[in-house]
């Protein structure tokens, strides 16, 4: 007996640890998990209304309400589990038949007397949950089926809906995904349709660069083993249907057309197909599954296993502090999924920014200081060329760290290897004495003959050379000496002696003295010589009687030689005739014969023609602005100038669009509605500026709930009630009984014991929330709990 005390004792000390514990402490954790974005696509062709296949005659249309509302449900108690908006999963419901209409409902159109489905987007993206799928369920409950089945307009929608989900930073992180579901062949009438096929696999294409497409076929011919055309004729209908199940779904992502698939994807299923009512529920189990069951795939640790590496290359040895790289490794967590890719590549960077800051210890430079200081010391005027020893203490790189020793030992050695090669050379100078221009100074050898040379320096004005002097004597050309140690740093000095220009010679020494040319007005200038044969460069003399006089023959189409413009583009321009030889102008010299002469070119458009005409449009009308149109010349030529057509802008056309970015205002009680701006259809800007708005007549707010109101106080004979309203409708939203009055001896006492009775029964309900998840487990775990204590019991008395 006291075993089974103690049993029951720890089962009920259990079941009140559970029962104070929140519910979703037993939920799975859903960080992981991938959030989806979720384009159901369905047909809702008139043939859904058929049973799936002639042995099961469930309708087609039952099995696809059933599959989607499961669907919806999965998905819903998921996303209740899951508090963070980010993680939980939206789905978007697109019906398709007939024609497409861009607006999102459940519309439909009649033809010839008949009413068909439209193409359409049911509802956009919406986040179901346990208190709110109804409404998505209600979605899909409310399909009817009629109409054909245009499933490229239906994935035209779909990529639409993609395409919002992708440019939703909110939804950065979610997974795409669309489900494809079909009962037959695409049509736009009876018969499979090439152009329908083709183009609803041209937008899948799109569609599933960012997404992943399922496909699944309720039909007789469905069969994902045949992906195209077997043997010679014709394709057949099943061929047909089943290659543009695989070419819409993600089994051929280049996909051209169902007969062009391209090459499959490795391991890939996204085709499906069901003949009966049981393999469609099963298929739809086994796809909600998969992707409930889909999470974030880890970080890519890529670019921090390349800087770890680059790290572990290194010697730390060779840096004054390694500590912050090693502290930087030592901060990675390989924990870390793609949604954190951020945090991971900052590891990476931290690692690179550390090893980049890293400073090596400096190099030893004593034997690089030994030889410099060596060749200091010596005189660089002395040798044949330092020139050498110099460039290599200027190549001396005192930044050079540990890692580079041997680049600064190789300094050392290319200094020592200079000072050792150098040559000792006697340094002679000339000296230009006052000349000008320069000579190279002599390489004279130690005590060898030494021949003096021409004289490269250009005399002073006046005077021409007249040999070398070295100490007191005076050497001519060609003259020899030899030159010692002794005469090192010695000058050879030029002497010169003044020149006489009195000779007018047009030519000296084969060499023409011819200063300037004659010209047209001008005789020509020469210069006088000396009679050693120097020619002066300052003192000229003219040669009379040989200026040359114009010659106007030339025609240069130049402004400043135009005598006249044509005034308009039927007249030709007229220009002076220019000397042949200095370019000047008859126009005022009275000697000339032919002055002037007309051109081939005609004047200039005038562009002062206001036309409106499509053939000077330069940019057409839009909502605010006119057209705009060159102006052009009388002869209808079109200039680049262009001018506002008053009057011809088009002003916005303004549609109704409900969508979350034009909302205006949120209804805010049970009688208001939402209220949107307009959008003009052609430029996408809104109705705010000019505060035109419209409401949105399928929306409301919420009720606004009044506190508990006495209807009835309870007697000793009959029970009260009692009511809450909306105080905006008055609507009643909530009524609830008043327990009887206990029958005691004084009125006093009923009193307090109905007042108490209503305080209890308030503060039972005062516990009790709306989330029913939170009372599941515990009531799990008691009726484990009391089955426990019925078994331990029932044994005793077996016994």
């Amino acid at each position: 007996m006291k075993i089974y005390k103690k049993v029951i004792a720890c089962i009920l000390t259990l079941m009140m640890f559970f029962a104070q514990m929140p519910a979703n402490v037993f939920a799975a954790n859903q960080k992981n998990n991938i959030p989806l974005d979720i384009v159901l696509v369905l047909d809702v062709s008139g043939s859904m209304e058929d049973p799936i296949t002639s042995t099961d005659t469930t309708k087609r249309i039952k099995i696809l309400k059933d599959s989607i509302n499961q669907f919806i449900e999965e998905f819903a108690k998921n996303n209740s589990k899951q508090s963070d908006e980010k993680y939980q999963s939206r789905i978007s419901i697109i019906k398709f038949a007939g024609d497409k209409s861009d607006k999102v409902g459940n519309d439909t159109y009649t033809e010839n007397r008949y009413r068909y489905n439209y193409t359409q987007i049911m509802n956009d993206f919406f986040t179901a949950t346990n208190d709110n799928k109804a409404k998505l369920e209600d979605v899909v409950n409310s399909i009817s089926p009629a109409g054909a089945t245009r499933s490229d307009f239906a994935m035209e929608l779909a990529l639409k809906q993609i395409n919002q989900s992708k440019n939703d930073e909110s939804r950065k992180d979610a997974k795409r995904i669309v489900f494809f579901v079909t009962d037959g062949q695409p049509t736009t009438l009876n018969n499979f349709d090439d152009d329908v096929a083709n183009k609803a696999i041209t937008a899948s294409e799109e569609i599933k660069k960012d997404a992943e497409v399922y496909t699944f076929g309720m039909f007789s011919l469905t069969d994902p083993s045949i992906t195209g055309h077997v043997g010679s004729g014709s394709w057949s209908d099943a061929e047909k249907f089943n290659a543009y199940m695989h070419g819409v779904s993600s089994n051929y992502s280049d996909a051209q057309s169902y007969k062009n698939l391209g090459t499959r994807a490795e391991n890939s299923a996204y085709y499906m197909g069901a003949k009966s009512s049981k393999e469609a529920t099963a298929i739809f189990d086994s796809v909600i599954a998969k992707l409930l069951s889909m999470t974030y795939a880890g970080a890519d640790y890529t670019d921090v296993d390349a800087a770890i590496k680059r790290a572990n290359s290194l010697n730390k040895d060779n840096y004054k502090d390694f500590s912050k790289v090693e502290d930087a490794i030592n901060a990675v967590n390989r924990d870390k999924d793609i949604t954190e890719q951020e945090v991971v590549n900052g590891y990476a960077k931290a690692i690179n920014e550390a090893i980049d800051q890293l400073e090596y210890k400096a190099a030893d430079y004593t034997e690089v200081d030994k030889a410099i200081e060596k060749a200091n010391k010596l005189n660089k005027d002395n040798y044949e060329d330092f020139s050498k020893v110099e460039d290599a203490i200027k190549t001396v790189v005192r930044s050079k760290n540990i890692t580079e020793q041997d680049e600064v030992d190789a300094m050392a050695k290319a200094i020592n290897d200079a000072i050792d090669a150098l040559v000792f050379q006697l340094k002679i100078k000339y000296n230009s004495n006052g000349g000008t221009g320069t000579m190279t100074n002599p390489a004279i050898e130690l005590d060898k003959e030494f021949t003096f040379p021409k004289c490269e320096y250009v005399a002073p004005n006046g005077k021409h050379f007249k040999g070398w002097q070295v100490d007191s004597t005076i050497y001519k050309v060609g003259d020899p000496r030899v030159f010692t140690k002794d005469d090192q740093n010695k000058e050879i000095k030029a002497v010169w002696e003044e020149h006489t220009f009195d000779q007018k010679l047009k030519e000296v020494n084969g060499v023409s003295t011819l200063k300037d040319k004659a010209t047209c007005t001008t005789n020509a200038i020469y210069y006088k010589s000396c009679t050693c044969g120097q020619v002066s460069t300052t003192e000229t003399f003219e040669d009379k009687d040989t200026k040359l006089g114009h010659e106007y023959t030339k025609q240069i189409k130049d402004e400043k030689y135009l005598k006249s413009q044509g005034s308009n583009c039927q007249e030709h321009d007229a220009y002076w005739y220019v000397c042949s030889r200095c370019d000047a102008s008859a126009k005022d010299d009275e000697n000339a014969q032919d002055k002037y002469y007309e051109s081939a070119e005609v004047g200039n458009h005038v562009y002062d023609q206001e036309v409106e005409s499509s053939e000077y449009l330069a940019t057409p009308a839009t909502c605010m602005t006119p057209a705009r149109y060159y102006k052009s010349c009388i002869c209808g030529a079109k200039g680049t100038e262009a001018f506002a057509a008053t009057g011809t802008h088009l002003g916005h056309a303004y549609i109704e669009v409900k969508n979350p970015q034009f909302l205006r205002e949120k209804a805010t009680n049970c009688k208001e509605h939402d209220t949107y701006w307009y959008v003009c259809s052609r430029c996408g800007k809104t109705s705010k500026t000019i505060n035109k708005y419209y409401e949105d007549k399928d929306s409301k707010g919420e009720h606004i709930s009044s506190d508990w109101i006495i209807d009835q106080q309870p007697t000793v004979a009959k029970e009260g009630s009692k009511h809450k309203e909306c105080t905006v409708c008055k609507e009643v939203l909530e009524t609830e009984k008043i327990a009887k009055l206990e029958n005691v001896k004084t009125e006093t006492k009923k009193e307090e014991t109905a007042s108490k009775k209503e305080t209890k029964v308030e503060s039972k309900k005062a516990v009790t929330t709306e989330d029913n998840t939170n009372s599941i487990v515990p009531m799990a775990l008691l009726g484990i709990s009391l089955l426990g204590i019925y078994i331990i019991v029932m044994k005793k008395y077996v016994r």
